[in-house]
């Protein structure tokens, strides 16, 4: 398969954006944009996120045992596109307001939603990690539109 023709027709599903955040283990945040973000089960209430296996997160994630999942809205484009980038950690949390959640994961204050997990399952899949987490606690800041992901674009969701 072609790695640019499967990249073409994959940019055709508009998917919601999240920022997977977690701690490394000298306490600093550490984080990163993500798209491969679903809901697995209620009960128990477990989630899942896809993560390139050797970027930092997926790393700092598989150490600490722990994340966050901050679900962005549609005014958060700025937020989502620094933690997309490469660069210095602390950098990306210089943008927007965060708090810890219980975990020690950090969450956005103004997060359309955020969900704190615990991770209970690591499965390889090719470069990547999925990553089953146990939801422990959650959140819903303000209603807003989300910030959705589709043909190489960010727009606003849906209003409500």
């Amino acid at each position: 398969m072609d790695p640019t023709n499967l990249r073409a027709v994959l940019a055709h599903w508009a998917t919601g954006v999240v920022v997977v955040t977690t701690a490394r283990a000298d306490g600093t945040p550490q984080g990163m944009t993500a798209s491969s973000f679903t809901s697995v089960a209620l009960e128990p209430p477990l989630v899942s996120i896809c993560l390139a296996s050797a970027s930092a997160t997926c790393r700092s994630i598989t150490g600490s045992g722990v994340f966050a999942v901050n679900v962005l809205g549609h005014d958060h484009e700025d937020i989502g596109r620094r933690f997309a980038a490469r660069g210095d950690p602390a950098r990306r949390f210089a943008l927007g307001r965060w708090h810890q959640a219980p975990s020690g994961s950090a969450v956005l204050t103004d997060a359309v939603a955020w969900l704190d997990c615990a991770v209970v399952a690591c499965h390889p899949a090719s470069d990547h990690t999925i990553v089953l987490g146990l939801v422990r606690d959650t959140a819903t800041p303000r209603p807003a539109p989300p910030l959705i992901y589709h043909d190489r674009t960010y727009h606003e969701g849906i209003a409500r």
